[in-house]
């Protein structure tokens, strides 16, 4: 594609099938030939390039959904662990009162 692109601003060096230059029917029909060429070679890039703009636009959505889903699944493991410290702190409150009964007794 970039070879494609890059032949489409360069001046053609190659020798010319043979047209009298004084047939300008045949000049001018060599030269439009080059063109719809060129137009070619052009549309294809620009297709070529729609494409990978849509493939890296589909990648972006992928992308941003397993962001949005990692972003919840810590979102939910947090949660849980301050949960479990909670239940840890009660569990050492309760602990300790009940040492501190026991002991006093």
């Amino acid at each position: 594609m970039i070879g494609e692109a890059a032949d489409l601003f360069e001046p053609r060096s190659e020798v010319r099938p043979t047209v009298l230059e004084d047939d300008l029917v045949g000049v001018l029909e060599e030269r439009v030939h080059r063109l719809v060429e060129r137009q070619r070679a052009t549309q294809r890039a620009v297709s070529e390039a729609r494409e990978a703009v849509a493939t890296r636009d589909r990648r972006i959505v992928e992308l941003d959904a397993k962001l949005a889903a990692s972003e919840r699944a810590r979102a939910e493991l947090v949660r849980r662990i301050d949960d479990l410290l909670a239940d840890v702190d009660r569990l050492l409150a309760a602990a300790d009162a009940e040492s501190a009964a026991g002991g006093g007794a």
